[in-house]
């Protein structure tokens, strides 16, 4: 850090603050208890991002656990030292800790929420990463907590200081709340604007006056028939009309799902001889709303990739739905003969004379299609999508030139949301950034004026060291004492 200001002193922690390591009675599951009259027992695990006080514990030990451990008192700090270390919460009850933390008491002079702010802040933490040790679990030991150094303007200051952090960063946390709430907002839009894709609101305006011949389902029945007769589609999905969804614009169709597909299938049933390399496998986990998801994809081999695509071949503009874990999720196939499937996913390959894949994807992805995927999903106890209820699906079936306009008018709106979505991600990073500059801020001695009547921080460390050498021999002397008392 640069130079203090006028007033303020640089210490290290150990010379400031009392820091004890916690204590864990062994093995620990003999000392949780229910009773009335356990206590409190403090984990990292009842710890949550952002928490400042400790208000609560999940469990409690027996009064004889609580002599084998460390007591913490309504005020007192406790530090992480593994895993996250170096993460100060203040205690807001009685309890008592174990070895996975520090106990820090604060002595007069020294103001709470100050000191949880400078803990807080990336100078000390930066500090405590320099510290810590250990290969892919780090962690920090007492000794090593101590010497972090820390700055310490006069008391009267450590209080406008916070009175003034309290005010700012609430500020920070009100645009922060703003900021995450919006995703949230897109995502109910996004969802609007499919609902109005499917109900033939969105093109309303697009329609118009416009004399749109009405599709036909007699024209479609014929396609497919010909198309079972020519053994390019089977003959369990032949076209089927569906039931009226919705108050739908007079020139459209409501058919099943087969009505308008080639083929209708899921993958591999059979357990796939899986590789470390190859070729793509995927599973309903890699299917994600809107794209192919390869972060955690399993591998087959050339052999293997062939015999599977046989029964399930993905091919560039199918479309593929998740059928297991998070069902209903869609997505279109980027590539000819790239993948192949376990049955945990479903293909649908559409009539490009009938529909286009993008609307179809749209369709699905609606909250009207996600709803009846989600109702036709709850037949057992794990939700599970079957290949007969996808078939049964209903599906809103404007024309193709209506289509066309549909996916262009949404391809439009998502963009304006993708590009909202963007700008509300750099500034999540901005005000992210934003709290520790200000903390830096302060502890440069820059965020609020100092005041030269203030008592410097020289005299208050002196204070300080007086208190604590007089604490260190009192204790001493009551541990002599305590020595002849148990040998006479």
């Amino acid at each position: 850090m640069s130079e203090l200001p006028k007033g303020w002193e640089s210490d290290l922690l150990g010379n400031l603050v009392h820091v004890e390591r916690g204590s864990s009675p062994r093995p620990i599951k003999d000392f949780i208890t229910e009773a009335e009259d356990g206590v409190n027992w403090v984990k990292i695990g009842d710890m949550k991002e952002g928490q400042k006080y400790v208000t609560s514990t999940r469990e409690k030990i027996t009064k004889a656990g609580a002599l084998k451990s460390r007591f913490v008192g309504i005020g007192d700090f406790i530090l992480s030292n593994s895993m996250s270390y170096g993460r100060p919460y203040i205690m807001a009850i009685e309890g008592y800790i174990h070895d996975g933390w520090f106990a820090i008491r604060l002595p007069n002079g020294i103001d709470t929420n100050y000191f949880y702010y400078l803990l807080s802040s990336s100078y000390i933490q930066n500090q405590f990463n320099q510290l810590a040790v250990g290969g892919v679990v780090k962690n920090i030991s007492g000794d090593l907590v101590k010497k972090a150094s820390l700055p310490i303007p006069p008391l009267a200051e450590q209080k406008r200081i916070v009175e003034k952090l309290d005010q700012v960063l609430a500020q920070v946390d009100t645009i922060k709340a703003r900021l995450d709430g919006i995703p949230a907002i897109l995502k109910r839009f996004r969802q609007s604007v499919l609902a109005a894709a499917v109900s033939g609101k969105l093109t309303e305006e697009w329609r118009g006056e416009d004399k749109l011949a009405q599709v036909s389902f007699n024209e479609i029945k014929l396609i497919k028939e010909n198309l079972i007769k020519n053994k390019v589609a089977k003959k369990d999905l032949e076209a089927k009309e569906g039931r009226l969804l919705h108050s739908m614009p007079k020139e459209w169709l409501c058919v099943k799902l087969c009505s308008v597909a080639l083929k209708i299938t899921d993958g591999e049933h059979k357990t796939p001889k899986r590789e470390g390399t190859g070729n793509y496998l995927l599973s309903a986990r890699n299917v994600r709303d809107g794209y192919i998801a390869l972060d955690n994809v399993d591998y087959v081999g050339d052999e293997e990739f062939s015999k599977l695509r046989k029964r399930c071949d993905p091919n560039k503009g199918d479309i593929l739905i998740s059928c297991s874990g998070s069902v209903g999720r869609v997505c279109l196939v980027d590539e000819d003969d790239k993948y192949v499937m376990v049955r945990s996913a479903a293909l649908v390959r559409g009539i490009d004379e009938i529909i286009f894949n993008k609307f179809m994807m749209l369709a699905l992805q609606s909250p009207m299609l996600q709803k009846n995927i989600e109702d036709s999903s709850r037949s057992t106890a794990q939700s599970n999508l079957f290949l007969g209820p996808i078939k049964e699906l209903d599906i809103p079936l404007p024309s193709l030139e209506e289509q066309t306009e549909i996916v262009r008018l949404v391809d439009q709106y998502f963009a304006f949301a993708n590009t909202i979505e963007q700008q509300v991600q750099k500034a999540q990073q901005r005000v992210d950034k934003l709290t520790q500059s200000i903390l830096a801020k302060a502890f440069r001695g820059e965020l609020v004026p100092q005041d030269p009547t203030d008592e410097p921080a020289d005299e208050l460390l002196k204070r300080i060291a007086a208190a604590r050498a007089e604490s260190e021999a009192l204790a001493k002397a009551a541990k002599k004492v305590g020595k002849k008392t148990g040998k006479s």
